[in-house]
């Protein structure tokens, strides 16, 4: 059953809880319970020895304080709908101003994280301007559907009224899909291209890629989901349910690649092992020129390709720097 329509004379019908304050409740639920995970993964961030710049610092500790007031007006959502109107039914019809601001908070949220990743793939691209351009012009287009949605969904007095908002309400939820995969598909280019024939390395990339794709496809499910939902039944709050969740899951998204690294990081600075005994058939291929005159003697052989071995270990790691940034995406990202 949809909401109720207001009809002279004749009375309004009871709406139906599972589809509206049903899908709100369990929209809201999940929402909080991905806060205390945000809660849980800023804490790790902060609490972890990084290279990270103070004001990247700064950016999360907004980013966490702004979905902390989103989840604060997910509880007055809830409050409002379940308590505050507990013998009044008819209230859901109303769209209340807790929900209204969450539109635009969920769109500023967005678009900070969107941000974060444009600047990092034009960092780690070394320049790609057309790319980050259209991430960036993506994003804002999402972000200035959500404020103007906001600014005119408070002239509305009932739910049925967002009709007259639809064609931002889709180019918003088209707007958040498209960035998101934008964003994850060029990265995963640019990493699947930044492959050195290293396994260590190249193993790390795979890592670095399946981070990638699960940041964009889990928020862009969401919003698809979200979209289609609006499409199919705009008359209910199940399309609610999955947007209450969708600054959520992409700053967890986010904070769970940033909380990766160090990780990741620990899987490059291991020592790498390599036994001549492995490469004895090859050993002609690491020797100097000016030493093979010396191959007669077992001990300058074994030095020779020690000390070669060595160089290309070294220099391998070299190119891993982590205070170089541009010399490895996969030890930028």
């Amino acid at each position: 059953m949809s909401l109720p329509a207001a009809q002279d004379g004749v009375p309004l019908p009871t709406p139906a809880f599972d589809n509206t304050l049903g899908a709100l409740l369990v929209g809201g639920l999940v929402a909080m319970a991905l806060w205390g995970v945000t809660c849980v993964q800023t804490f790790t961030f902060f609490t972890r020895r990084s290279r990270d710049r103070l004001p990247f610092k700064l950016g999360i500790a907004f980013l966490w304080a702004l979905d902390t007031f989103d989840s604060a007006l997910n509880g007055h959502i809830l409050y409002h709908y379940l308590v505050s109107n507990y013998l009044n039914p008819l209230a859901i019809s109303k769209p209340v101003w807790s929900v209204i601001i969450h539109v635009a908070i969920t769109s500023i949220s967005d678009f900070f994280i969107r941000s974060m990743f444009a600047m990092r793939f034009y960092r780690l691209s070394k320049g790609n301007i057309p790319v980050t351009a259209w991430v960036m012009a993506v994003s804002i287009t999402d972000l200035v559907c959500g404020i103007v949605i906001t600014a005119k969904a408070f002239g509305i007095e009932s739910y049925l009224e967002l009709d007259k908002l639809s064609s931002l309400l889709y180019l918003n939820f088209a707007a958040g899909t498209t960035s998101d995969l934008s964003v994850a598909l060029g990265l995963c280019y640019l990493l699947f291209t930044s492959r050195t024939g290293f396994r260590r390395t190249d193993t790390l990339i795979n890592i670095l890629m399946i981070y990638t794709v699960n940041t964009g496809l889990i928020v862009a499910l969401d919003a698809a989901l979200g979209m289609i939902t609006y499409i199919v039944m705009p008359n209910n709050f199940v399309f609610l349910g999955f947007y209450l969740l969708l600054s959520k899951l992409y700053l967890n998204s986010y904070l769970a690649t940033i909380n990766a690294r160090e990780d990741l990081r620990e899987k490059i600075d291991d020592p790498v092992s390599i036994h001549l005994s492995q490469i004895s058939r090859s050993r002609n291929r690491f020797e100097h020129p000016s030493l093979q005159q010396h191959t007669g003697e077992k001990g300058s052989r074994a030095e020779t390709m020690a000390i070669s071995v060595q160089t290309l270990v070294e220099k391998q790691r070299d190119d891993m720097d982590p205070e170089s940034a541009t010399s490895s995406p996969a030890r930028a990202y």
